[in-house]
């Protein structure tokens, strides 16, 4: 048997042995058609390779993978790999992430990086067929696929053509050198240098419409400070301001979650007649809006300016319902 079907094998049998705890040696060689003498074989190969396996002996006797004091490499299925993929995507582009922020960013490019095509093609269907309900609010949301290619423009260092939406809605394009990606007061920002003004920059990742590879890869570039963050944060100055209420809705926690659907995601029982949803965003008009039209009594607090823009609507509404207009077949009289 050529070393090439060998290695094949072997990995069909580490990808067996991560999909059951627990697998009968005799069991394992017919999933492989193979003899229990080539398993065993098979089962030293994956040991040298620094796979933990362990073999009880015995009629019923077989194998399982351990943990180790290492993380070995993993076999993915296809279906595993685009189910990892999008959520690698949606973790990074929904800002779902903090501390973990640059690391997921780098198993997202690894992962991209050796993804086949026809695999690429089913995670961007995936995405733009499938709607991800993610908390708080929706302000600074990064295309993934913009995420994932400015990804690997930073490892590799290739040069990009962007695609930037400005402050006054038109788009303009960008030659760049990508450098970093950070997340700073929750937003997506890619440090690079601009080919065209000769000078670095500071973008927003959700005002990058496109991303697009040149193949032209260049040299180091060094920050002009070592910390990223705080080059970032030398840029734009202090971060906005982040409003986080606390809502206290008087009903139960199934009956809002029904009601609220795919937005009550950060929804969670009180106790049996009432239900906590926490919302934040980097305008208090947002939150006031979102709960506005709940039809249930509540209370909330976390936001000074929140509690100020509520008083400022219920003042609206009660001027709207005491006034005397009325309508009458349609027509205001």
């Amino acid at each position: 048997m050529s070393d090439v079907s060998a290695v094949s094998r072997t990995l069909r049998l580490l990808s067996l042995l991560q999909t059951h705890r627990y697998w009968v040696g005799g069991e394992l060689a017919r999933r492989l058609d193979i003899s229990t003498r080539t398993l065993r074989r098979d089962v030293e190969r994956l040991r040298d390779l620094g796979y933990r396996v362990n073999a009880n002996r015995g009629a019923a006797g077989g194998y399982h993978l351990e943990a180790g004091a290492d993380l070995p490499p993993l076999v993915f299925t296809d279906g595993e790999a685009v189910a990892l993929a999008l959520s690698l995507r949606a973790a990074a582009s929904s800002r779902l992430i903090s501390e973990a922020a640059e690391i997921t960013v780098a198993a997202l490019a690894k992962l991209e990086q050796v993804l086949p095509a026809r695999l690429r093609d089913r995670i961007s269907s995936a995405h733009h067929n499938t709607e991800l309900s993610i908390p708080n609010s929706s302000d600074g949301m990064v295309a993934p696929e913009v995420l994932a290619q400015l990804a690997l423009a930073c490892r590799d260092s290739e040069r990009q053509l962007l695609t930037v939406t400005r402050d006054a809605g038109d788009e303009v394009a960008r030659r760049v050198e990508p450098v970093r990606l950070v997340l700073f007061a929750r937003r997506w920002y890619l440090i690079c240098w601009d080919l065209d003004r000769d000078d670095w920059r500071t973008l927003r990742l959700d005002r990058i419409q496109a991303a697009t590879g040149t193949d032209i890869r260049f040299g180091v570039r060094i920050l002009p400070l070592e910390d990223a963050e705080a080059f970032v944060r030398s840029q734009l100055g202090s971060p906005p301001q982040t409003h986080s209420v606390t809502v206290v809705i008087d009903a139960e926690f199934e009956e809002v979650a029904a009601r609220i659907g795919r937005w009550g995601s950060s929804l969670a029982p009180a106790d049996a007649e009432h239900t906590i949803w926490k919302i934040e965003s980097d305008h208090a008009e947002v939150l006031v809006g979102m709960v506005v039209w709940l039809q249930w009594p509540w209370r909330a607090s976390g936001s000074a300016k929140f509690d100020a823009l509520v008083q400022e609507a219920a003042g609206r509404f009660n001027s709207a319902a005491a006034s005397e207009t009325a309508v009458i077949s349609g027509q205001i009289a």
